[in-house]
């Protein structure tokens, strides 16, 4: 003989109480998913951004690069000509700017102002604009002692770059050029 049982709950109770744990259920997953769809969203702009910025750098260094290899082995470094450096930086060309007036204060879209590939072919494709550089006399060359020969002068290269999302990079350069004429001091 089996034990007697308690009141049994109407079946009626019980679907109600199954109905209200899944709608619990099913809000809690629904929050879930969309915590993950919004980390996968944030996930993936930060990758954005951070291929963006990568690009503007890899921009600003291909045109640093063009411009030690290509300005230095003409004029007017090759001759050295002082005459084309002016604190106006025309040309992209710099020599003790005004006050107030630095790499980071021009109108980088100028060409007036700026310089970009010495070679319009190597232009890089994809990007909104070309990267562009100036070129600032940091030590003129100067003549040493009584002997008359000149000193090689010192010059910085600042290049800009930018990406496809509007990143901006900068890089800069510092290169020793020498003087082959007495165009110094």
């Amino acid at each position: 003989m089996s034990a007697p049982r308690g009141p049994r709950p109407s079946p009626r109770a019980q679907r109600g109480a199954v109905l209200i744990t899944s709608l619990i259920f099913l809000v809690v997953l629904t929050m879930f998913v969309l915590a993950m769809l919004r980390s996968g969203t944030l996930e993936e702009r930060m990758a954005r951004n951070a291929r963006d910025q990568q690009r503007a750098l890899e921009a600003a260094e291909a045109v640093l690069r063009d411009a030690e290899t290509s300005l230095f082995s003409k004029p007017p470094f090759d001759p050295y000509d002082p005459s084309q450096f002016g604190p106006a930086c025309a040309n992209g060309l710099c020599f003790k700017p005004g006050p107030g007036y630095d790499w980071k204060s021009i109108d980088w879209s100028s060409s007036a102002l700026t310089r970009s590939f010495a070679d319009s072919g190597a232009a890089l494709a994809e990007l909104p604009e070309q990267p562009r550089y100036i070129v600032e006399i940091v030590s003129a060359p100067f003549k040493t002692g009584s002997s008359g020969q000149c000193e090689n002068g010192l010059a910085r290269i600042t290049a800009r770059g930018v990406g496809l999302g509007g990143a901006q990079a900068f890089v800069q350069s510092t290169v020793r050029f020498r003087v082959f004429t007495n165009k110094c001091g």
